[in-house]
């Protein structure tokens, strides 16, 4: 049977994984999506009259919605998680009954 602290420590581990992963899962697709963005602007740009680089406008923005995640999400998760799991642990304090 688990200790209290051990679930803690099992829960801290788990929720700090999910959010690299969640992390993760947010690069790769920004990585794909950024590529043929900026495939398909190059293509328009070769084939066509344009001549405007439109892709860094979302290069850019969705970069600091990444940049963001990772500060927030990654870096911040550790600390979230343990101010989540003191608040648990001050509710669930055993009662003495009277």
């Amino acid at each position: 049977m688990l200790t209290t602290e051990e679930y803690l420590e099992a829960e801290f581990g788990y929720d700090l994984a999910r959010a690299r992963r969640g992390f993760k899962i947010h690069a790769a697709v920004f990585a794909v999506v950024m590529t043929g963005l900026i495939v398909l602007n190059a293509l328009l740009i070769a084939f066509t009259g344009a001549n405007f680089p439109w892709a860094v406008f979302p290069l850019v923005g969705w970069g600091l919605g990444l940049t963001g995640h990772y500060f927030c999400g990654v870096r911040g998760a550790a600390q979230e998680i343990r101010a989540r799991q003191a608040e648990i642990r001050k509710s669930a304090r055993p009662r003495v009954s009277a």
